[in-house]
């Protein structure tokens, strides 16, 4: 076989050279230089971020100028990182193709004489920073010159006025940086990070019922997003955006709740990474409030059943997904808006009394353990109501005691003055195949029909619930 020509060989090296930088081809190292005047002889730690969770990655040591380095022979993954001096002393980096620069500043003022040479990213994000700095310093200045001129109230319009323009000042700034980086990790990062623009419009138009106001801001709040950059997962705006949208902006209540999840998961449903993550968050760690309207078993039901299916969550083994239905299964009976099932239980006389055999037209059922601390505190409350006021509004009180031995179950009783129907659900399967119960006290409400309108209530709950019933409200 003949040899090229050494010049052929050299031009086509230096063709695929160029070539390399004209299509951005990513460095193959990675080396962060620093020098943080004002510290010396120190470790810095750099921290990563992957959707919620936080972790140190390495550290460097700062020489007697301040200089340190942090050097790798792979590029590391692009994202949000920070750079930690001490436990309440950090600042940010962002880290996308160009992972070659150097950063120089002082310990006095970290972020306001931050200099950044050799990337963009960084170069964008600390022109943001500083113009954060300069903005607050000048808004402060000019809010206290107002205060001290004009009187309380009309010093305080003014201030709100400053600050409305300070906010337009800012997102002008904002947007001129969007339009030259479109398409910038830092763009992405600070887009995701904004709540939507219509979005105070929205919560204060006076005109808008509030079904149809609720459905528009679930459907805008995710609109600055962009699900098809992965990077964002290294960041903290997704999980921070994640939990305002959960526990800021939905209501604790059951069906609006379910909404959120659907509108959440539609808009991902072809984006696998943030798919996964919003699924896992929402079965493993997400813990919905404990209140008469707010049922987190439905919530979870509805969740397995329609996200987390063989079909659907494909990133997951069979163990989980297995572990997630196991759990849905158990949880899916005795869910708000399904009929109450009846049971037949023992009571202390050794007679067996059936729920439906009950003739008052609401039931209240308390699950309870003798030695539960927060059931101690909860019985003497409900017995003191019950015969002051829910007995007389038609309500009758059927007390569960769950996995409890005769002698203590017939002591907390009496200690009680529990004077309702008192059962026993002597193996903790009886009534517990009825009505999943994984935490005591428990109250549920079951109205005439015996649906079951309310969960994790509290003793002053009940009477509210029976008679937002009677007026149709909860219908």
């Amino acid at each position: 076989m003949k040899s090229l020509p050494l010049i052929i060989v050299i031009l086509c090296s230096f063709f695929l050279v160029n070539n390399q930088f004209a299509n951005c081809t990513p460095l193959e190292n990675t080396e962060i230089s620093l020098q943080i005047e004002g510290l010396s002889s120190q470790w810095i730690y750099l921290q990563g971020i992957h959707k919620n969770v936080k972790s140190k990655l390495d550290s460097a040591w700062l020489d007697g100028e301040g200089k340190g380095f942090f050097k790798y022979d792979m590029p590391l993954d692009q994202g949000y990182y920070n750079l930690i001096i001490s436990d309440d002393v950090s600042f940010p980096i962002l880290l996308s193709e160009d992972q070659a620069f150097f950063m120089k500043s002082n310990a006095g003022q970290l972020i306001k004489n931050m200099e950044v040479q050799g990337c963009t990213e960084n170069a964008l994000l600390y022109e943001s920073m500083q113009f954060d700095v300069n903005l607050q310093e000048r808004f402060q200045a000019e809010a206290r010159d107002i205060q001290q001129r004009e009187e309380q109230e009309r010093g305080q319009a003014l201030v709100n006025q400053l600050r409305e323009k300070y906010f337009a000042e800012k997102a002008a700034f904002l947007e001129n940086l969007f339009q030259q980086h479109p398409d910038a990790l830092f763009t992405r990062y600070e887009k995701a990070k904004q709540e939507p623009r219509n979005l105070n419009a929205i919560m204060a138009d006076p005109n808008l019922d509030p079904a149809e106001k609720q459905e528009m801001i679930l459907s805008d709040f995710w609109d600055q997003v962009d699900f098809s950059d992965e990077r964002l997962l290294r960041t903290p705006a997704i999980f921070d955006k994640l939990w305002q949208y959960f526990n800021r902006f939905v209501p604790d209540q059951t069906d609006i709740k379910i909404q959120a999840v659907d509108v959440l998961m539609k808009k991902v449903v072809d984006y696998p990474a943030y798919y996964a993550f919003f699924a896992t968050w929402l079965a493993d760690d997400y813990l919905p409030p404990f209140t008469g309207q707010m049922d987190p078993d439905a919530l979870y039901t509805h969740l397995a059943n329609n996200y987390l299916t063989e079909e659907r969550a494909v990133w997951a083994d069979s163990m989980n997904i297995y572990a997630w239905q196991l759990r849905a299964e158990s949880r899916s009976v005795g869910l708000v808006g399904m009929k109450g099932g009846n049971f037949e239980a023992r009571t202390p006389e050794g007679t067996m009394q059936a729920l439906y055999d009950i003739k008052s037209p609401y039931i209240a059922l308390f699950f309870y353990h003798y030695d539960c601390d927060h059931c101690i505190e909860t019985a003497p409350k409900l017995a003191q109501q019950y015969h002051q006021a829910l007995k007389e509004q038609g309500l009758e009180v059927v007390a569960v005691a769950m996995d409890t031995p005769d002698e203590e179950w017939k002591n907390f009783i009496r200690s009680n003055e529990m004077n309702f129907v008192n059962v026993t659900d002597e193996d903790n399967q009886a009534i517990y195949d009825h009505y999943s119960v994984w935490a005591t006290p428990e109250i549920m409400l079951l109205d005439p029909e015996r649906t079951i309108i309310g969960k994790h209530l509290a003793v002053e709950e009940i009477s509210v619930l029976m008679e937002a019933d009677r007026m149709g409200v909860l219908k």
